[in-house]
């Protein structure tokens, strides 16, 4: 239980949480508080709310925390989806504080939108850390926190947000906190639970057997964009985006294409996801290099009489299974031999 309250040596509104009175001297649950303070004490991030004490009165216990004004993302999502460019810029900060919690060999285990807050200035910050561990920890035997209740279980979380993983009991790693943020993510694209359903059980079989429906997300979302979700959403952890920083790199390209108008827009034709920002760039250079050489030779061999009449044409099949970039002008490039082209992919360059 959380109530907002007044430190009157201080001057200042806190946040007060404590144990519900049923739980109040449940040796477990106050281990939990104890290791939230512990957890968040080592943790200093403006994205993620600070303790200001593990403090007792009368045999009962309870955390004092930073008070944080403004609203949930549950609440804001209540109006609906987030627009893209505002969605963007919480990803970052969620991202952000991830990677600096996960630095600390902390994985949160619980985000989901009802323990993300943004300020009155745009703001987010993260709360709760009463499911946070440290990492290798091994799995262990305890309730399965949903929305409106309690139930018996073997894993702790909530199943709309759980990884597959954490669904079936197994150790965590910093994959289940991504798996959660691509869960985020999908919610303020589209104002939907991706695997949320009526029932625990539905919405486990969900997390363990389903994908998202894709086809939910808004038309002008960042072919990039997508494919970043797809990444953290893998079922196979080993798959999964590895690590939360290389996720904030991508949000902040996403973030700067869409700044500088370079994303393709609403009633652009994309049907492949494009590459991120960074590789746009690396093959740019490189087709720039290789146009200029072919720009020069074919300059020469137009002014030549015996092959100004030649035409080469060519076709190149695309490898099968790979993801490529939306193809245009700088990022296809022809060598100045005319018998290799190079184009992007969302792997490294392909040479044919």
């Amino acid at each position: 239980e959380v109530y907002r309250s007044r430190d009157p040596r201080l001057n200042r509104d806190v946040a007060i949480k404590g144990l519900p009175e049923a739980f109040a001297r449940d040796p477990d649950r106050l281990a939990r508080l104890e290791r939230e303070a512990k957890l968040l004490a080592a943790l200093n991030h403006p994205n993620v709310a600070i303790v200001h004490g593990l403090e007792e009165l009368n045999g009962t216990r309870f955390l004092v925390l930073e008070f944080v004004e403004g609203e949930t993302l549950a609440d804001r999502l209540r109006r609906g989806p987030v627009p893209i460019a505002e969605t963007l810029r919480f990803a970052l900060q969620i991202a952000e504080s991830l990677e600096a919690t996960h630095e600390k060999g902390i994985i949160h285990r619980d985000l989901k939108p009802a323990n993300i807050k943004v300020t009155p200035e745009g703001r987010i910050k993260v709360l709760d850390f009463g499911l946070a561990k440290g990492l290798h920890s091994t799995p262990e035997s305890a309730p399965t926190e949903t929305g409106l209740a309690t139930e018996a279980g073997v894993v702790m979380g909530t199943p709309s947000h759980m990884s597959p993983e954490q669904a079936r009991g197994e150790t965590v790693g910093r994959q289940t906190d991504i798996w959660s943020f691509g869960v985020v993510l999908y919610e303020l694209l589209t104002g939907i639970s991706p695997f949320g359903r009526k029932t625990t059980v539905e919405t486990l079989a969900q997390v363990l057997g389903t994908q998202p429906d894709y086809s939910a997300l808004p038309s002008d979302t960042p072919p990039s964009l997508q494919r970043l979700m797809r990444r953290c959403l893998e079922k196979d952890p080993k798959r999964r985006a590895q690590h939360i920083g290389d996720v904030r790199i991508e949000i902040e390209d996403a973030l700067a294409d869409l700044t500088s108008g370079t994303v393709p827009s609403a009633g652009s034709r994309v049907e492949t996801a494009a590459t991120p920002a960074k590789l746009f760039r690396t093959a740019g250079v490189l087709a720039i290099v290789l146009l200029a050489g072919f720009a020069g030779w074919y300059f020469a061999r137009a002014t030549s009489p015996s092959t100004a009449s030649q035409a080469v044409r060519l076709s190149i099949p695309f490898v099968e299974g790979a993801s490529y970039a939306v193809v245009g002008a700088r990022h296809v490039a022809i060598s100045p031999p005319g018998s290799l082209v190079a184009f992007s992919s969302l792997n490294p360059l392909w040479i044919r």
